[in-house]
C-alpha cells in the first residue's frame, strides 16, 4: 500500500469523526504503526492521544480531549457505528458535558465520562464514571453522545459538585432556554441536604441556593410553598439580591446581617431590616443552617491559569479526604496571594468548604502563621505559577543517576537542562556539576533546555559524533522523550550505544521502546501528608509528625545501561 492509498484509507475513516483516526481503526484498512509513525514524521498526521491521530490537513475540532477520550472507548469501532449500550459505549457527562453544551464557565483540565459497566483507564487526565444512562437523557452534539442538560446537573449535584460552578451552568441553561426550572426542579430536590440545606428544602430553593452561590440570581417558583392569602399565581419569594437593592447595600452585606455580624452599623442595619420587613423576605435556608452545620467538603486551591497540574499530589490529598468522610473540591482562584485568601476566607464564610487546602502561597492565611485556628494548609512546594520549590526541588537525585551509571562503566555525560526559571532545574543543574567533579566523572556540557521534548530532541541530534558521551541526564521525561527519539533518528542505538535517564516517572515512560529510565517522585504521599495535616486542624488535634522518607528514588529501564565497550 503507497503513502497516497494509506492517506486516502485514513480520510475516509476521519470523515464521520471530525479528522481523527485511532490506531486500531486503520489496522481494519491493513495500515501498521509504522506507517503511521512515517505520516506523523512528515507532518501528514499529528498524535493527538494514545493511539489516535488527527489528519493535518482536517480542521482543529472543537473539545479535540473529550473526542479523543470518547473514541479510546472502544477505539477499534467507528464513531458512526458506536451505540450508546454496546459494550464500549459511553456518554460525555458531568464537567465535560457543561463544556460540550458550551454552558458552565471555563472548562475544567479533566474530561468526564459516564460508561454503563465497571471499566479503568491509565490516562489520569479522564475521569469514568459508573452508571446507567437512559436514551432520554442522552443528546447529540456535533456527533458526540452527551448528557441532556438536566441530567447533567443531576449528575453534578449527585457527585456533590461545586456550588458556584454548578450554579452557573444551570443559570446559563434556564437563559438560554435549554432547561425548564420547574421541570428540573423536582429531579434535584433530593440533594438539598447534600449542601447544607435542610432535608424539607425544595428541589427550587436548591436552585435558586446555587445560582445565587454563582453569582447568577435566578427567579424560580417554590413548589408547595403557598402564597398567603393571595389569589391567582403563586407569588414569587423574594431574593437576598432584592433585599440589598431595597436597602442600597451589597448582597454580602446583608449575609452579614443574617449571620448576627456584631460589627454592622446600626444606620446600615435598620435599612436592611426595613428591606426585610417590607418585602417579607425570609433568609434562605443555607444561610441559617451555616452557624450548625458543615459542609463535609474540602477545597483544593490551585492558581486560575496554570498548564501543569500534580495530578498524583491531588490524588494522595483527595484519597486521605474520602477516607475521612470528606468530598473535594479543586478550584482555581486567580489573583495574587491577597486576592487568592480573601478568595478562600469567603469559601469558608459561606460553608462552601469546611477547610482549604492550597497548593499556591495565600500570604499569612494559613493555620500556625497569624490565622489563628483557620482550618487552612497551604503546601508549601509551589509557587504562584505551580513551579516546584521546596522538597519536591530537591535535586539531590541527579548525583543518584550519575552514581548509578558509573557504577556500569559510564564515564563521560552530558545534562540537557530544564528552563533555568525554575527552582527545580536550577538545583538538578547545579547537583550535576557538583557531583560529576566530586566522582571524578567528566562532563561534556550542559544544553539549556526548556523541559520540551523539542529541546531534548535537538540536544541528541547536534551532539557531535565524537563527543565520547556515553549517558544523558535529562532534565524531565518530556526531555528524555526528545533526547531518545534524537538518537534513534541518528542511528545511535540506545541503550547499547547511548544510555538516557529522564525524571518524573510519567505514564508514558514505561510504553515507549525502549522503555525510559526515570526518577518516582512519591507525590501521592506528599498530598496524602498535606491533607492529614488539615485534618487534624479540623478536629482541633496536633500535626502529625509522619514525613516523606522515600520521595525519590531510582526507576531504571529499558533506555539505560553498561557503557559500551
Amino acid at each position: 500500500m503507497t503513502q497516497a492509498d494509506v492517506l486516502r484509507a485514513l480520510d475516509a475513516r476521519a470523515a464521520g469523526q471530525w479528522g481523527l483516526v485511532t490506531t486500531a481503526q486503520a489496522k481494519l484498512d491493513g495500515v501498521q504503526g509504522v506507517q503511521l509513525l512515517r505520516l506523523e514524521r512528515s507532518g501528514a498526521l499529528e498524535s493527538v492521544g494514545h493511539g489516535v491521530y488527527r489528519l493535518a490537513a482536517s480542521p482543529q475540532p472543537e473539545h479535540l480531549r473529550i473526542k479523543v477520550a470518547w473514541l479510546r472507548l472502544d477505539p477499534g469501532t467507528p464513531a458512526r457505528d458506536r451505540r450508546t449500550d454496546g459494550p464500549g459505549s459511553g456518554v460525555v457527562s458531568h464537567t465535560s458535558a457543561c463544556a460540550v453544551h458550551g454552558l458552565g464557565g471555563r472548562p475544567t483540565d479533566l474530561v468526564e465520562l459516564t460508561v454503563p459497566s465497571r471499566r479503568t483507564t491509565r490516562d489520569e487526565t479522564v475521569v469514568l464514571h459508573r452508571r446507567r444512562t437512559d436514551a432520554e437523557d442522552i443528546t447529540v452534539v456535533d456527533g458526540l453522545p452527551v448528557t441532556t442538560v438536566p441530567r447533567t446537573v443531576v449528575d453534578l449535584l449527585e457527585d456533590r459538585a461545586d456550588a458556584a460552578r454548578t450554579g452557573t451552568f444551570v443559570a446559563e441553561a434556564a437563559a438560554r432556554g435549554l432547561v425548564r426550572v420547574d421541570e428540573l426542579a423536582p429531579r434535584v430536590a433530593a440533594f438539598a441536604g447534600s449542601y447544607g440545606l435542610p432535608a424539607e428544602a425544595s428541589g427550587a430553593e436548591l436552585l435558586e441556593f446555587l445560582c445565587e452561590q454563582a453569582g447568577r440570581p435566578l427567579p424560580v417558583r417554590k413548589a408547595g410553598r403557598p402564597a398567603g392569602n393571595a389569589a391567582g399565581p403563586e407569588r414569587k419569594r423574594p431574593t437576598i439580591w432584592e433585599v440589598a437593592k431595597r436597602a442600597g447595600v451589597s448582597h454580602q452585606t446583608v449575609s452579614r446581617f443574617l449571620k448576627n455580624d456584631s460589627g454592622m452599623k446600626p444606620a446600615t442595619r435598620a435599612r436592611i431590616e426595613r428591606a426585610v420587613a417590607e418585602l417579607d423576605y425570609r433568609p434562605n435556608l443555607m444561610a441559617r443552617s451555616m452557624r450548625t452545620q458543615r459542609s463535609q467538603r474540602i477545597t483544593i486551591v490551585l492558581p486560575e491559569l496554570s498548564g501543569f497540574v500534580p495530578i498524583p499530589l491531588l490524588r494522595g490529598a483527595s484519597a486521605a479526604a474520602h477516607e475521612a468522610g470528606y468530598m473535594t473540591d479543586v478550584v482555581g482562584l486567580e489573583g495574587g496571594e491577597s486576592r487568592r485568601a480573601s478568595s478562600v476566607l469567603s469559601l469558608l464564610e459561606t460553608r462552601q468548604a469546611d477547610g482549604v487546602l492550597s497548593l499556591v502561597p495565600l500570604g499569612d492565611l494559613a493555620g500556625g502563621q497569624g490565622a489563628g485556628q483557620r482550618p487552612v494548609v497551604v503546601l508549601g512546594e509551589y509557587d504562584d505559577n505551580l513551579q516546584s520549590r521546596g522538597r519536591l526541588a530537591d535535586g539531590r537525585p541527579a548525583e543518584e543517576i550519575l552514581r548509578h551509571l558509573a557504577d556500569q562503566g559510564h564515564r563521560r555525560f552530558l545534562h540537557v537542562a530544564g528552563s533555568q526559571d525554575w527552582a527545580s532545574a536550577r538545583n538538578r543543574r547545579a547537583v550535576y556539576v557538583e557531583a560529576v567533579e566530586r566522582l571524578g566523572l567528566t562532563s561534556y556540557g550542559v544544553v539549556d533546555g526548556d523541559w520540551s521534548v523539542r529541546s531534548g530532541y535537538e540536544a541528541a541530534r547536534d551532539l557531535p559524533a565524537d563527543s565520547g558521551v556515553t549517558a544523558v541526564l535529562a532534565a524531565n521525561d518530556y526531555v528524555a522523550l526528545g533526547v531518545l527519539r534524537g538518537f534513534q533518528d541518528r542511528g545511535t542505538r540506545v541503550p547499547d550505544e547511548m544510555s538516557v535517564f529522564g525524571w518524573d516517572d510519567e505514564e508514558f515512560t514505561r510504553y515507549f521502546s525502549p522503555s525510559i529510565s526515570t526518577v518516582h517522585i512519591n507525590k501521592e504521599e506528599v498530598g496524602r501528608q498535606s491533607m492529614l495535616s488539615l485534618l487534624a486542624l479540623l478536629r482541633g488535634e496536633p500535626e502529625p509528625e509522619a514525613e516523606v522518607t522515600d520521595l525519590f528514588h531510582l526507576v531504571p529501564r529499558g533506555s539505560s545501561g553498561p557503557a559500551p565497550r
